[in-house]
């Protein structure tokens, strides 16, 4: 029978605490209003022209996001850090990172204030691309990520958890699947308009962008695979997140896409429910085919009835089998095939 495919062993330092699974609970809630903000601040760089100032309505419900969640995991840290050991470790398990994160977006906070002052408003592709922007991103993954980081690390987590045990960390991997799908905008699937002519110049990226979502969502999941049996709802968790937020970007220029997005979640948690990709390196190496088939599969039959499909079928068959082979490829890099022992010479 082949080996379970589990991961590494997970060591947390002697006397490190943890924190309930409603601290975890709320902290995810206060890292939605933070990522709620960061997608509405998103959606008026992308559908306003007349922004001259640092101090708007978007930004405030960023930022007063970051103050609630910062608030709450600074006291959550200080309130159960220990004396010993020192430094990160003595702050509950998952909660010391948190912590570098409010550092560094709050780092990135103020040096966006003097960015805007000094330079300008940014618009479009470079609001991505500007380097206080990227310090925000940085910070917020290490806070959003708590959750995540604490249960993989918890011996008392059950290898198979019910969907409420693991709701804190779906939601953590759903909004920082979220934030990096963010961060790519531009090449996000359920935003982009792919029933234009084959010879469309905007061709190229419909491809990337449905190979790029493709990755960073299947990297979520495989990432949650090699440490626990999935409960169903896992992959609509993190496609629905997706779907509604980046949605939310776009002013919701295409709905269809949202509906799209929920309905190869239900597919592909179907799909793990049958694969158990847990249970081995085979079903794992299977999932990693599998899942961007079944994905994509239900997007361009989402995108052939409500717009129909302008490319050639040998392209988009074709891009359904890159993404298969690019997941393919990433849960072989996830999980590799053992290396076989030298024999003493």
């Amino acid at each position: 029978m082949a080996a379970a495919a589990q991961p590494a062993t997970a060591q947390t330092r002697p006397g490190q605490p943890r924190v309930s699974w409603r601290v975890d609970a709320v902290t995810m809630l206060l890292g939605t209003w933070l990522l709620v903000g960061l997608v509405v601040d998103g959606w008026a760089h992308n559908n306003l022209q007349a922004l001259e100032t640092f101090f708007t309505p978007w930004h405030a419900v960023f930022y007063s996001g970051f103050v609630a969640t910062a608030g709450w995991v600074l006291a959550t840290a200080t309130r159960a850090r220990q004396p010993e050991p020192s430094g990160l470790a003595a702050f509950p398990a998952g909660y010391g990172l948190a912590v570098v994160g409010v550092v560094i977006f709050a780092v990135g906070g103020a040096g966006d204030l003097a960015w805007h002052s000094i330079i300008g408003i940014e618009q479009d592709v470079e609001a991505l691309f500007s380097p206080t922007h990227l310090l925000l991103f940085a910070g917020m993954a290490l806070i959003l990520s708590t959750p995540l980081r604490a249960a993989w690390s918890d011996p008392a987590q059950p290898a198979a958890p019910g969907y409420r045990r693991l709701l804190p960390v779906l939601a953590s991997t759903a909004l920082v699947t979220v934030l990096v799908a963010f961060a790519f905008m531009y090449w996000a699937a359920f935003i982009q308009t792919i029933g234009a002519s084959s010879y469309d110049p905007h061709l190229l990226d419909g491809v990337a962008s449905v190979l790029a979502t493709n990755l960073i969502l299947l990297a979520s999941l495989l990432l949650l695979a090699r440490r626990w049996r999935l409960p169903f709802g896992t992959a609509t968790t993190i496609y629905a997140g997706v779907g509604v937020l980046m949605g939310a970007v776009d002013a919701y220029r295409l709905p269809a896409m949202v509906v799209a997005a929920v309905l190869a979640g239900l597919a592909v948690d179907g799909l793990l429910r049958l694969l158990q990709p847990l249970a081995g390196p085979r079903r794992f190496w299977a999932a990693g085919a599998l899942v961007p088939l079944t994905t994509w599969s239900v997007y361009f039959a989402a995108v052939t009835v409500t717009a129909g499909i302008g490319w050639s079928a040998e392209l988009w068959t074709g891009t359904i089998a890159w993404t298969c082979l690019l997941g393919l490829a990433l849960s072989l890099l996830m999980l590799p095939p053992p290396v076989p022992k030298t024999p003493p010479r």
